[in-house]
């Protein structure tokens, strides 16, 4: 943008269609995928009281929005049973034994860094080449949606999941 115009150098639009969602462990999902959300950001703050007027002072920690992924669930749910088992890896339902790493009871209740993810939501222009990419670090699932079978349903009706996912931070590169 200029000054003297005040018009922008690119005036396209951001298309909602046009990404791309990588993970690290789930590649099911990751090809079944049919929404992903860029999670909003709060930053924290406190007042400093006077006499006359509390003032707002910005705080010092970020609050990351989950991200929100939604997947079509393949015939031999695949792409769900691998978010499962990616959960009972940290909350074991039956036992300890069920864990699929012991060295989350040696680390003082810590998850291992083995049981975490990388993930990139890549974000294309209209033309289908990378604008942005979204790097969320140490990725871990926190939810994940029931299966709802409906004999309602016609047999084309395509049965779709949602998994939400929390992180450490995120960063955002040009590409």
């Amino acid at each position: 943008m200029t000054a003297l115009t005040r018009t922008p150098d690119n005036t396209n639009f951001l298309q909602p269609s046009k990404f791309i969602l990588t993970f690290g462990r789930i590649p099911t999902v990751q090809y079944f995928c049919q929404e992903a959300n860029l999670p909003g950001v709060a930053l924290g703050s406190t007042k400093f009281d006077t006499p006359l007027l509390d003032i707002p002072i910005a705080g010092n920690k970020l609050t990351y929005n989950q991200l929100q992924v939604n997947f079509i669930v393949d015939e031999s749910i695949q792409s769900w049973t691998e978010l499962y088992n990616w959960l009972r890896a940290f909350g074991s339902p039956k036992s300890l034994s069920d864990r699929s790493n012991q060295s989350i009871l040696q680390t003082g209740g810590n998850a291992p860094l083995n049981n975490y993810s990388e993930a990139t939501l890549t974000v294309m222009s209209a033309l289908n080449n990378p604008l942005f990419r979204v790097n969320y670090h140490k990725l871990f699932p926190t939810s994940l949606s029931d299966i709802q079978f409906d004999v309602k349903n016609s047999a084309d009706t395509i049965i779709t999941a949602t998994a939400s996912f929390a992180y450490e931070y995120f960063e955002i590169t040009r590409a």
